[in-house]
């Protein structure tokens, strides 16, 4: 039997008229449910929420018989009054659209409205101050809340009792029409008088009432007063811009800031270019007034240790070809000894091996300077080196170049004056005291002639009064006097103040050659002769090859060893040319070129021989006739080089050739030579038991040459100098600040805080970094113009690697890098309108001095890394396109795979640019008239969407940039310390 309820329990449907929602909540045409107003619940909308307003519809409902406990920041009865800004952080915004409140979170500048007037929907809380009301329920405190929605232009007013509901009303309009919904505590009579209109209105400091005729009827018959008064607490959550009566502040004028900060560091780069100038000065007086004491000027020149050079055994070789062989000879304090042979007999190398320089190739045999081995870099103090080139700088004076090599090379304990005093005396020496103000000059600029040139040259050696001189071909480009001039100074320099002169020559004038003391005469790498110059022809009569009467030794025995050089190796083989070339390409020395001279040239030094016509003629049309197989002579050497070998390769010499080595071998002068380097090596056994710095310090007694400090002034003034002798490049940055900055302002002029105007800042910055970023590409001929420079000073001594860096990057790199960000920025950054704040504009500055530098350290490593300029400005461009491609702009972070995104963190670009941003941009709101309202958002959360992190200024943009330019300038400094070498 199945069991049927006689009716089942209705549903609640407010669509019927036995069911109604409260508090005017809108009842669903739909599903006949309530919706409830804010702060309600309940089927019926008549149950209270707790918690707060912002929690929306997470609110949970108040507990039957119990009260509401809100959440922090809120009150009332049903938790809907905020008090504090706090609370309103998370309330959702009315006023802006939708999807952008979503996107961005704009609810960081939120505050809690406490003034009363309805701005979207303000909530109250009031407590009843009629006093006969409050004694009537002494133990259930009368409260009102008032509920205001302003777009649906109604209130609702509540009373309560103990918190407990006892009756409600609402009104529409706002102005007339008053609308009665009862509770079961509300009798009839309150039906029918209770009609409207009703008023609420507070004053300061008199507290609110609420007004209407049936009520204040009805309050003044039971309570005695005129209305209800109230003390009311209202709160409504808004973003600050909505609060009634703000105005937007006016754009802050940034004038005086600045024309402040303008000045500023227009006050600071004169105060650094008058310190630069100032550290950099020569001071170079009268040249006339020098005023020496008798002790200093008489030590000057003779207070140094004679030192006695033998060399025995060296050879040399470069891969498979054989260049040296066996080479042996001495020479004396007191005495100059020439290097004389053909083209490619091998001179300048035989010269380079003396003198320590670093060779490519395997150096043999053995150097004695005074019987003992020396360290390459104590013998480097007290030898000079004269290059066959010229390498000098071109800005500076004779007297400034001359001057620098004394300062940077004589003894530190020498006074200023001593040095200026011998700098001018060997100018004097050397016939270019005329010219001693004169620029060097270059190519395209022209100033002292190339023979000038080479006495400049020759006087930076010769200035420092070295123990053992080597030059290579210090006549050359000179013309017969002053070639005589300059071998009278060296004959001066070794003979009165006892000093030891090796030089290699080409061919000397026979009054020249009559100031020689020793001979070393090299053919094809072979040792032809060495020893006394006085003894030469009575040696070359000793072998059967004597000198014709009255004819130039020089020239004859040159002629000699080229002809015998020419022979056939053997009847049926054709003639041969050695191929003596160490293979250098930096080097275009006519005695290292691969090919000799052409045959018919020797005939040519005969023709001026006023000796033996006959024999000579001889000779020459034996050399004459031999051009006609010059063809096959060179199609015999291509060959031979096609065919490389792995062992060592020492070609024959022609039978005659082969003669006059094994001649020199054989003789009595070489072998008083040998027992002479042999008595002097077993010397070295005798003092083995002496240390080697003794022995280095009584070679250069103790000696010191400019500390680092004096060679850093010294090295910054001629570095700073050289630039503003030379100020394209200089004036070039400085006019490009200037102006570019120019166009940036009328650009960007005053952009503001809306959308165009955050978009101007975020371009300025990256045409701003990617302006200087390309600009630094200019500094790649900074150093390459002065490598060879370098390593030729550096190798004789002048200065250390550490001082010419330090001065490089000091007086070179910080001109040309420091002071356009200051003046671009001291420009850019009013016409803009950049954010007027000390603190603000001074770490915008920072960080384009810090981008700067660190770019331009990158430049200066690929400067000094890459001797071919057109390289390293290739790679120079792909470096910069590189780290601008992850600037932060082109392509955003998040959206870049997470196994790639440490390539924002090797951005130097990225590190600038997110430090610019954050900087000017980190509290800015964007101020935007959109949808008929003032949007306002923080720029912070902009900087966010595009990936860049709104604390990350110092840390880690700055810091990257300090890491990268100090790591890169190391970088550089030990690349240009080990790796930037002068090899020969």
């Amino acid at each position: 039997m199945n069991y049927r309820p006689e009716k089942c329990p209705e549903c609640f449907n407010c669509q019927l008229d036995r069911f109604s929602c409260g508090h005017f909540g809108e009842c669903s045409n739909y599903d006949g449910q309530c919706k409830c107003p804010s702060g309600w619940a309940g089927i019926d909308c008549l149950t209270p929420q707790c918690d707060s307003l912002a929690d929306g519809e997470k609110r949970r409902q108040r507990e039957d018989g119990k009260k509401c406990d809100c959440k922090d920041g809120w009150g009332g009865v049903n938790c809907n009054v905020c008090k504090t800004d706090k609370a309103c952080a998370n309330f959702p915004l009315r006023g802006f659209p939708d999807s952008l409140d979503e996107e961005i979170d704009i609810s960081s500048n939120m505050t809690c409205y406490t003034a009363g007037e309805t701005v979207f929907e303000n909530h109250q809380i009031c407590n009843v101050t009629n006093r006969k009301i409050l004694d009537m329920l002494p133990d259930r405190p009368p409260e009102v809340t008032f509920s205001c929605d302003r777009d649906a232009a109604t209130c609702q007013f509540q009373f309560w009792t103990a918190q407990v509901e006892s009756f409600y009303c609402a009104l529409d309009t706002c102005t007339s029409g008053l609308e009665l919904t009862l509770n079961s505590d509300i009798t009839d009579f309150l039906r029918e008088m209770i009609k409207g209109p009703a008023t609420f209105s507070c004053k300061t400091g008199e507290g609110c009432k609420f007004e209407e005729p049936g009520m204040n009827e009805l309050i003044l018959t039971f309570f005695g007063d005129e209305y209800i008064t109230l003390d009311c607490d209202s709160g409504e959550c808004l973003h600050y811009q909505q609060v009634p009566g703000y105005v937007r502040p006016p754009k802050p004028d940034s004038t005086r800031f600045v024309a402040l900060s303008a000045a500023g560091v227009g006050l600071l780069v004169l105060i650094v270019s008058a310190g630069l100038w100032y550290a950099s000065r020569t001071r170079s007086g009268d040249f006339g007034g020098i005023r020496l004491p008798e002790a200093e000027s008489a030590r000057l020149m003779t207070d140094h240790v004679p030192a006695t050079l033998h060399f025995s055994g060296i050879s040399y070789s470069l891969g498979n070809r054989k260049i040296l062989d066996n080479i042996s000879g001495s020479v004396k304090p007191g005495q100059l000894m020439a290097i004389m042979g053909a083209s490619g007999a091998g001179k300048s190398t035989f010269l380079d091996i003396l003198a320590r320089k670093g060779k490519r190739g395997v150096v043999g045999g053995r150097t004695l300077v005074n019987g003992r081995e020396v360290l390459d870099s104590e013998f480097r103090k007290v030898m000079g080196f004269v290059d066959q080139e010229d390498t000098l700088m071109s800005t500076l004076t004779v007297y400034e170049t001359v001057l620098y090599s004394a300062l940077l090379r004589l003894p530190r304990e020498m006074s200023f004056e001593a040095k200026k005093f011998r700098t001018l005396e060997t100018l004097h020496e050397l016939g270019i005291l005329g010219i001693k103000d004169a620029r060097i000059g270059d190519s395209g600029r022209r100033s002292i002639s190339g023979g000038e040139k080479r006495r400049v040259s020759i006087a930076c050696e010769l200035v420092t009064s070295p123990s053992i001189l080597f030059l290579d071909e210090p006549t050359s480009g000179l013309d017969a006097y002053n070639a005589l001039s300059v071998i009278d100074s060296l004959v001066s320099l070794a003979r009165d103040y006892n000093r030891t002169v090796v030089f290699t020559i080409h061919q000397p004038r026979s009054n020249i050659v009559s100031l020689f003391d020793q001979l070393v005469l090299l053919a094809h790498g072979k040792l032809i002769y060495s020893g006394e110059m006085t003894k030469c022809h009575d040696y070359l009569d000793g072998i059967g090859n004597p000198c014709p009467p009255g004819f130039n030794i020089a020239d004859f025995v040159i002629d000699m060893t080229m002809l015998a050089g020419m022979e056939p190796r053997s009847p049926n083989s054709p003639q041969t040319e050695p191929v003596l070339s160490e293979g250098e390409g930096d080097r275009q020395d006519e005695e290292s070129a691969l090919a000799p001279s052409h045959p018919s040239s020797f005939s040519s030094h005969r023709r001026r021989a006023s000796g033996d016509e006959a024999d000579v003629q001889t000779r020459a049309s034996t050399a004459v006739g031999s051009s006609t197989n010059f063809i096959k002579r060179k199609t015999s050497q291509l060959l031979e080089a096609i065919a490389p070998s792995s062992r060592l390769v020492e070609d024959p010499l022609p039978p005659r050739l082969m003669a006059l080595v094994d001649s020199f071998r054989n003789s009595a002068m070489s072998a008083d030579l040998q027992r002479e380097i042999e008595a002097v090596a077993s010397e070295i056994n005798d003092t083995a038991a002496l240390p080697d710095v003794a022995l280095e310090n009584s070679l250069t007694r103790g000696r010191q040459r400019a500390s680092w400090g004096t060679q850093f002034r010294i090295l910054s003034g001629r570095a700073f100098k050289n630039l503003y002798r030379d100020p394209a490049l200089l004036t070039a940055h400085y006019i490009s600040a200037v102006v570019v900055g120019g166009i940036c302002g009328i650009l960007f002029y005053q952009s503001g805080f809306d959308i165009s105007g955050v978009q101007n800042r975020l371009g300025l910055f990256f045409f701003t970094l990617a302006l200087f970023g390309f600009s630094c590409l200019s500094s790649l001929g900074l150093f390459a113009n002065e490598r060879i420079l370098f390593m030729r000073e550096r190798a004789n001594g002048y200065y250390s690697t550490f001082t010419y860096f330090s001065a490089k990057v000091f007086f070179d790199v910080l001109p040309l890098r420091v002071v356009p960000p200051l003046v671009f920025g001291a420009i850019v950054y009013s016409l803009v309108g950049l954010v007027p704040e000390v603190a603000i504009f001074w770490k915008f500055i920072f960080a384009l001095v810090m981008f700067n530098l660190t770019t331009a350290s990158i430049i200066l490593l690929l400067s000094i890394a890459f001797a071919n300029t057109n390289l390293a400005a290739l790679v120079g461009t792909f470096i910069m396109l590189f780290n601008l491609l992850f600037a932060g702009l082109l392509v955003n972070r998040d959206a870049l795979h997470p196994s790639l995104q440490w390539l924002y963190y090797v951005s130097f670009f990225h590190a600038a640019y997110e430090g610019l941003c954050v900087n000017e941009l980190r509290y800015l709101q964007l101020k935007e008239h959109k949808y008929g309202v003032d949007i306002e958002i923080p720029v912070a959360s902009v900087l966010s969407m595009f990936g860049l992190r709104a604390q990350s200024y110092w840390w880690p943009d700055m810091g990257l940039l300090c890491i990268f330019f100090g790591s890169f300038t190391v970088i550089s400094f030990l690349t240009l310390h080990f790796y930037v070498k002068e090899k020969r």
